[in-house]
């Protein structure tokens, strides 16, 4: 029996429908066939650019493109029903060169979102790697102004876990006088992002229930992380991956039975939606 008036089902993918690198679970994909077929938009909400989204729904092989796309945590979408992708909140160059003078004047590798590849200051970052092995453009730059072109996003801060802590301490008065600015997102485990104050995965998520008729209380969102937070928040019902951060259980409506590596969004899908 599905869920009474369901339109939309939205979902983290790292930690929620995937599990590290680890290939897509069956029954991941197989409940979101399922959800197409029976008429149910679906949407795919990740830290990935829109180009990255598209190219993770070919490599599973799905036999449709989701209704909506949210990219960089919410600060691009990709509305399928529209055909058209939108940029929505971008860094000020003003941002960007203050975030830098920190990183620099603290000998802090960075790097950062441009477009669609990521600019390193130095490959030594484990992260350097991890990006390559994701189809994602990486390059590396000592210029300032090659970190000042295009359309920026967000800053990528992946530190050992000592360092992250120091680091923390140092930038709170940078974000204390940009509060309405910019501010921290926790994304996984192990990392962090600087992004826009207004960055959320409910922005877009507002934006294209709002533009297509849909209640937000027809929608069921899934994620595992902090930067889920918000989109579960606004959701109908929103549900935590058994593996999740424990200050997105606190706030989800429900807690899967199973965790990201097990299937445990399709699990939930097929016990509680359809």
């Amino acid at each position: 029996m599905m869920r009474e008036g369901l339109k939309l089902v939205s979902a983290d993918i790292d930690m929620t429908l995937t599990h590290r690198l680890d290939p897509l679970p069956k029954i991941n994909k197989e409940a979101m066939e399922q959800l197409h077929k029976k008429g149910i938009y679906f949407a795919l909400a990740s830290g990935r650019s829109i180009a990255q989204l598209k190219d993770k729904v070919e490599e599973w092989g799905l036999s449709f493109m989701p209704e909506l796309l949210i990219g960089v945590n919410g600060s691009a979408m990709y509305d399928g029903l529209e055909g058209r992708e939108e940029k929505l909140l971008l860094f000020e160059k003003d941002w960007i060169n203050e975030i830098i003078d920190f990183m620099e004047e603290n000998h802090y590798e960075y790097h950062v979102y441009i477009d669609d590849y990521t600019l390193f200051n130095s490959p030594s970052s484990h992260f350097y790697e991890l990006v390559s092995k994701v189809s994602r453009d990486v390059r590396l730059s000592n210029k300032r102004e090659d970190y000042l072109k295009g359309n920026f996003y967000k800053f990528l801060l992946i530190q050992e876990k000592e360092t992250m802590k120091e680091l923390f301490e140092k930038i709170q008065p940078l974000l204390d006088r940009h509060k309405d600015d910019f501010k921290i997102l926790k994304t996984t485990a192990e990392s962090y992002e600087i992004v826009h104050a207004k960055t959320s995965k409910a922005y877009p998520l507002k934006l294209f229930c709002e533009r297509h008729g849909i209640s937000l209380n027809d929608v069921v969102s899934f994620g595992d992380a902090d930067n889920d937070n918000e989109m579960l928040e606004v959701s109908g019902l929103g549900v935590c991956l058994k593996n999740g951060e424990e200050c997105t259980k606190k706030i989800a409506d429900r807690i899967t039975d199973l965790d990201s590596g097990e299937g445990g969004f399709g699990d939930f899908v097929f016990k509680y939606l359809i």
